[in-house]
């Protein structure tokens, strides 16, 4: 009986390293803070091409602010394309945003991450006159309207568009702390485990 339950525990532990990463969250723990400004809402146009994908708004019209004053009519877009298999890993792209006078900010793609129907796009190599304001990074929130689950890239459908609330802020912290995978934290977990029932037995 012994054996039969420290083998269902160790496959267990050995399973958790092979679970599909896809489906759990992956956020890129950043903090965020003011500046702020973003578009209450924006249409999301998502198109497949053979392994990847392409998510981009166009000319969303930027409606509040925090922070910071834009000039006149403002509007932000992005675009970014990403590999099927795994978003998060070489994804590229840009965003911008313009006002009445010109460029206020643009950025290059430098880091992708998820959480509940929500898509996060970090950006660095900023330029524009709202630089000296936003700093060397900033994130992008896209908080999708529709109910699209823990990992909204694999909800998407190709050809559809989606609304959604787009904020971006100015990234308090650059360098993210790395989390440790959830598979890993769940293997340690499942040998911690393993250990106590080992020692529980030789007791008896």
């Amino acid at each position: 009986m012994k054996n039969k339950i420290l083998s269902t525990l160790m496959l267990t532990g050995v399973l958790a390293l092979f679970m599909p990463t896809h489906l759990l969250a992956a956020p890129l723990g950043l903090s965020t803070g003011s500046p702020t400004l973003g578009a209450s809402f924006a249409f999301i146009d998502y198109l497949e091409f053979g392994p990847d994908g392409d998510l981009s708004t166009f000319g969303a019209e930027v409606d509040f602010t925090d922070g910071v004053s834009t000039t006149g009519f403002t509007e932000l877009s992005f675009g970014v394309g990403f590999s099927l298999a795994d978003p998060t890993s070489g994804a590229t792209g840009g965003f911008d945003v313009f006002d009445d006078n010109g460029l206020y900010l643009a950025g290059s793609l430098f880091a992708v991450g998820f959480s509940d129907d929500l898509i996060e796009l970090q950006f660095d190599n900023l330029l524009g006159a709202g630089t000296g304001s936003f700093g060397s990074s900033v994130l992008a929130s896209i908080a999708f309207d529709d109910a699209l689950g823990s990992n909204p890239f694999v909800s998407l459908i190709d050809g559809e568009f989606y609304t959604a609330s787009i904020t971006l802020s100015n990234v308090a912290d650059d360098v993210a702390s790395v989390p440790l995978p959830a598979t890993l934290s769940l293997f340690l977990s499942g040998l911690f485990f393993l250990s106590w029932v080992k020692k529980r037995c030789n007791v008896k």
